[in-house]
């Protein structure tokens, strides 16, 4: 029979899964931590060291998605230059701006804009805009994918 500790973790483990596509969750580090919680209280025995590292890498990938997951589709859309930095930089400056509202809308006002500074007509570089968001919804399925990784690697640890 599992242990309560076990349970716990595991239930904030899928918590974090879902945090994976609400951008108020930060859905990988709360797999992580909980894991390195659990290792933690079992000293180590079951959650490794090499374990957490593992974690810790998938984890780190899903923070790579999260900032280039929009720059990727808006250029798969046929964004310049200007619109694939404009969709990073958007990112960046609406997260600073608008918090989480920002991670949302800040990638796909950027790629509008940068296109529009490239001349592009409005209709054009809100295809650019589309492609942004395209881009951060199959980032949001990519680290849900890492996140059933990670939760994985722990069970498989852990039974």
């Amino acid at each position: 029979m599992m242990s309560f500790a076990f349970w716990l973790t595991l239930l904030i483990m899928l918590l974090g899964a879902v945090g994976t596509f609400l951008p108020f969750l930060p859905g990988t580090p709360i797999i992580f931590t909980a894991a390195l919680g659990y290792a933690i209280y079992e000293g180590f025995k079951e959650i490794t060291v090499v374990v957490l590292i593992v974690l810790f890498v998938l984890m780190a990938v899903t923070f790579a998605v999260d900032y280039f997951a929009g720059a990727v589709g808006a250029k798969k859309y046929g964004a310049s230059k200007y619109g694939t930095w404009g969709s990073f930089l958007g990112g960046i400056i609406g997260v600073l701006f608008l918090n989480i509202p920002g991670l949302i809308v800040g990638p796909f006002i950027g790629a509008v804009a940068g296109e529009m500074f490239n001349g592009q007509s409005f209709n054009s570089a809100f295809r650019v805009g589309l492609g942004t968001m395209v881009g951060l919804a199959g980032g949001a399925v990519l680290k849900f994918v890492f996140a059933i990784a990670m939760i994985a690697v722990y069970l498989k640890s852990v039974l």
